[in-house]
């Protein structure tokens, strides 16, 4: 009989234990916080992943992936445990869209536990860098262009300059030749007349000697 009432007290006893701390007794390392937060609408991009549980998680045996809604994984750069928060930091900024969060950790007693909870991204579209007006930056083949046609000006410019100095040389020289031309001409001229002088002269003194010699 008293073995039984024995029996009876340590049951209630464990009874009560199990009811009064139900958590000591049977409950596993659970996820308290997460930003993003579960279900939440973001509209600003997404560059880092966190989540917090209830008691310190294993580092090494603690893992963290993200989906989006086509299944697909997206790349997770890092992944990094301390105590009891995990942080996996993206490779890339999360584009707009729906996404999932699956986790799994070991927490303190060693029992794995793992879960998932979704968010979404509506972030504005990053705005396309306006194009630079027609005409007011050249490019590099425009500056190139312009230096090509200008130096083929100067060029244009210094063969004709050339040329004018050659066509006023020319000239020159041609008016030279016709300005002494003439007076090459005088000059033969005056010698000319000068010799017609002296024969007449001569013929004259000859024949007048003769008709001296004549009268005596």
């Amino acid at each position: 009989m008293l073995k039984h009432v024995k029996t009876s007290v340590l049951l209630t006893l464990g009874l009560l234990l199990i009811l009064v701390f139900p958590t000591a007794t049977w409950a596993h390392s659970k996820l308290e916080t997460s930003t993003p937060a579960a279900d939440s609408k973001l509209k600003e991009s997404v560059q880092e992943v966190s989540l917090s549980f209830n008691e310190n998680i294993d580092e090494n045996l603690s893992t963290l992936k993200i989906k989006n809604a086509q299944g697909e994984s997206v790349e997770v750069a890092e992944v990094k445990v301390t105590q009891n928060t995990m942080l996996g930091t993206l490779a890339a900024p999360l584009p707009s869209g729906s996404y999932t969060v699956e986790w799994k950790i070991v927490g303190g007693d060693g029992h794995p536990v793992d879960g998932t909870y979704a968010f979404e991204v509506d972030a504005p579209e990053a705005e396309a860098t306006p194009e630079t007006p027609a005409g007011t930056e050249e490019t590099p083949a425009d500056t190139a262009n312009t230096q090509d046609e200008a130096t083929l000006a100067d060029n244009t410019a210094a063969d004709n300059s050339a040329a004018d100095n050659t066509d006023q040389t020319a000239g020159q020289d041609q008016q030279a030749d016709n300005t002494s031309a003439p007076e090459q001409s005088a000059g033969s001229g005056s010698i000319v007349w000068i010799v017609v002088i002296v024969i007449v002269a001569f013929v004259a003194g000859y024949f007048g000697i003769r008709a001296s010699r004549k009268k005596k």
